[in-house]
């Protein structure tokens, strides 16, 4: 089902976080897409694209705990790994 890279979304209202993470990631042979948004996120989203999803759980707008809930009715079969950056 993953051809090529594994691919990895993170989800950070901040950019260094997203931006370190990322950088990290593709380091170690990822494809990593991050948003800072939580409803950018939610309208970008390709169903059953990312083997991962990396999610803050303070978020503006719509807090971690909604977009999983959110990421989950679009695609069940995501994985989520959830972070607190403060």
């Amino acid at each position: 089902m993953w051809a090529g890279k594994k691919k990895i979304l993170v989800v950070d209202d901040e950019p260094d976080i997203t931006f370190t993470l990322s950088s990290i990631l593709n380091e170690r042979g990822f494809e990593v897409m991050s948003f800072n948004d939580s409803l950018l996120t939610l309208r970008r989203l390709k169903p059953r694209y990312y083997e991962l999803v990396i999610l803050d759980i303070r978020i503006p707008k719509m807090d971690g705990f909604e977009l999983y809930r959110a990421i989950k009715r679009k695609d069940n079969h995501a994985k989520v790994l959830f972070s607190d950056s403060r």
